[in-house]
This record gives C-alpha cells, structure tokens and sequence, in this order.
C-alpha cells in the first residue's frame, strides 16, 4: 500500500484516485501518524455489504436463539 502525506495527497489527487480505482488502497498520513486510507467505491461498497450480512447474521442468530428458548419450554 502506498503512503502519501497529505501534501502530497494535495499535489497528486488524481494519480491517489487513480491508485485506488484500481485496487491499490492507499494511505493517507498527517503529521507522520496513521490517518486514513483511500478505497474505491466498489471496494467500500463490498465492505459495507459484508459487515451488513455480518450484522444480519448476528440478529438472525438472537432470533433464533430467542425462538429455540420458547419452544424449549
């Protein structure tokens, strides 16, 4: 993953979108210290769709553990 300041971000935006548009998440640092990273919108919208699904099988889970629990009695 390539790291750029954000000064340099500044001075080559479209080559840092770029980069990402095609995969390469890139990080973003201020200060010298870990700040951000650049991803494509395909690449977020995959993990908004995972952690989605992630919560959805955590609820479906309560549910039918919660289901189990009445029909037990």
């Amino acid at each position: 993953m390539d790291t750029f300041t954000i000064s340099q971000t500044r001075e080559n935006l479209a080559a840092v979108i770029d980069k990402a548009v095609a995969g390469q998440p890139v990080e973003i640092t201020r200060r010298g210290r870990e700040s951000a990273v650049i991803i494509s919108k395909k690449e977020f919208e995959a993990l908004q769709k995972a952690k989605l699904d992630t919560e959805f099988a955590d609820i479906v889970g309560l549910f039918d553990k919660s289901n189990r629990e009445l029909t037990d009695r």
